[in-house]
This record gives C-alpha cells, sequence and structure tokens, in this order.
C-alpha cells in the first residue's frame, strides 16, 4: 500500500498552512446537485478527455472552497459501452460509487483548482472502464466523483485523500484509501477487499461474503455480514479492542480478516 499522503506530492512547495487548507477544503467537496454535461459515445470512451478545462472559461471562486481564487467545474457524462470492471482514481477527492440495476455507467466528476484544470480520463479497454485524472504542479488540484455503475460489475477504488463510499455492489471490490474513511454499505458481492492507511473502515452486507479483508492502519474496523452463516476469522487489534458476535468455524469456507495498528475492531452480525 501507497505510504499516506504520497498523493499530495505533486502539489510542490508550499507552506504547510496554506496546503493543509487546500486539502481539507478539498476533502469536503460536495457533489449534490451537479450540472449536466455531454454524454460520452462508446467510441470516444477511450479518447483522454479534458473534461474540466472545457468549464473553466465560465469557472469562479467557489464559496465552498475556503481558499480565495479556487475554481470549480462539474461534468456529467455516460458510458453505454458494456463493462464488467470499473476503475476509479482519485489523487485527492471522495469517491463514491453505488451500484443499481442500471445498463451503462454514469460518471460525475467535480474537480477543484487554483489554476488550472485538471485533466480527466475514461478509457474503456476490453471490458475494463477507468476512470482517473492529471494535476499539474499548483496549490489546489483534485477530482470527486460520483459514479453508478450496474450492480454486478467489479470494483475498484482508490482515493490518495478523501472518503471513499459504496453502496449496492454485487461485484467484487477493492477499495483503497491513503487517508480517508472507507464505508461500504449493501453488499452481496463474493470477494470484499477495503484498506485505508489512515480513516476507518466499515462494510456491511446483505449477503453473506466468501472473502472480506479490512485494513485500517489508523482507525476503527467494523464488519457486519449475515449470522445465518458461520465464518473463519482473523483478527489483529494492536493498540484497541475487538469484539466478535458472529458464529465461527475454523472449517468454514467463509473468512473474514480484520487489522488495525490503533483503533477497535468489530465483527457482527448484520442488524
Amino acid at each position: 500500500m501507497r505510504r499516506p499522503g504520497a498523493a499530495i506530492r505533486q502539489l510542490g512547495p508550499v507552506s504547510g498552512r496554506a496546503l493543509l487548507a487546500g486539502l481539507v477544503s478539498l476533502l469536503g467537496l460536495a457533489l449534490a446537485g451537479c450540472h449536466s454535461g455531454s454524454a460520452a459515445s462508446p467510441a470516444s470512451a477511450s479518447a483522454t478527455a479534458s473534461t474540466a478545462a472545457s468549464h473553466a472559461a465560465a469557472a469562479s471562486a467557489s464559496p465552498s472552497l475556503s481558499i480565495p481564487g479556487t475554481h470549480k467545474a462539474t461534468t456529467v457524462y455516460q458510458i453505454s459501452s458494456p463493462v464488467s470492471t470499473v476503475v476509479v482514481i482519485s489523487h485527492i477527492g471522495d469517491v463514491t460509487i453505488s451500484g443499481s440495476g442500471r445498463t451503462g455507467t454514469s460518471v460525475t466528476e467535480q474537480a477543484a483548482y487554483s489554476r488550472t484544470a485538471p485533466t480527466t480520463t475514461r478509457v474503456v479497454s476490453g471490458k475494463t472502464l477507468t476512470i482517473t485524472y492529471s494535476c499539474p504542479v499548483e496549490l489546489v488540484c483534485g477530482v470527486a466523483y460520483v459514479v453508478q455503475v450496474p450492480r454486478g460489475v467489479a470494483v475498484q477504488a482508490t482515493a490518495g485523500a478523501g472518503a471513499i463510499r459504496l453502496s449496492g455492489l454485487a461485484g467484487n471490490v477493492t477499495a483503497e484509501a491513503d487517508v480517508g474513511f472507507i464505508d461500504a454499505t449493501g453488499l452481496t458481492g463474493s470477494s470484499v477487499s477495503l484498506t485505508t492507511g489512515a480513516g476507518g473502515v466499515t462494510a456491511a452486507f446483505t449477503a453473506a461474503p466468501h472473502a472480506v479483508q479490512a485494513t485500517a492502519r489508523v482507525g476503527a474496523v467494523t464488519v457486519r455480514v449475515p449470522g445465518g452463516a458461520s465464518y473463519q476469522v482473523t483478527i489483529h487489534a494492536h493498540l484497541g479492542k475487538a469484539a466478535v458476535s458472529v458464529p465461527q468455524s475454523s472449517s468454514s469456507g467463509r473468512t473474514i480478516s480484520a487489522t488495525t495498528d490503533v483503533g477497535a475492531i468489530v465483527i457482527a452480525p448484520a442488524s
């Protein structure tokens, strides 16, 4: 796993106070009420898209960000190409992914930047959709994502600094944050791996999983699973209490592994 804070090296030399203010502001990006943008056709889905730049001329200082002169731009697009895996990578900014009975993928990008808009990309390669962005060296630059996917696709989400929120996913899930809380609810997938450097992890399942791995270097870990099944449970709480109240069996084919260096661990039946 990358070290916490590795994603902010691109920001260059700035004062500690300004950097902290910019990071905190970006982590609080409001994603509700985003504006509609043009849809991406399957033919253009593999092309690099400077979507935030297309709004730069109209962008102004955002009242939701505390740094004067920070700009904000929002883009919404659709990916109609059928995919089996969706990969979302945000260096600075929250990632929210929800599953439903839809057939395509809907993406909302909210960019925040101090001088030059980030360059966003969406690429379909085979059956895998990858969404990410790159930034020039500047004080503030990040993109937060809200993604709606078909329920059964596999999901891989990465945030350098930002929360990851997952809901209603039936495929396998991998989520990793350097600094940020990971919250996953309504999961029915077989295999789920959630890892954060600092922030904590919660995972709630509505169907019994086969393999769960939840790790927080600093922060609590809570896993809730249907109580009708038994599990092999492995816990490592170096500085913190651990409580396990689900049925356990060393011969079960279902496994739960939970680890935290600093924080509590709770493995309990889903309410």
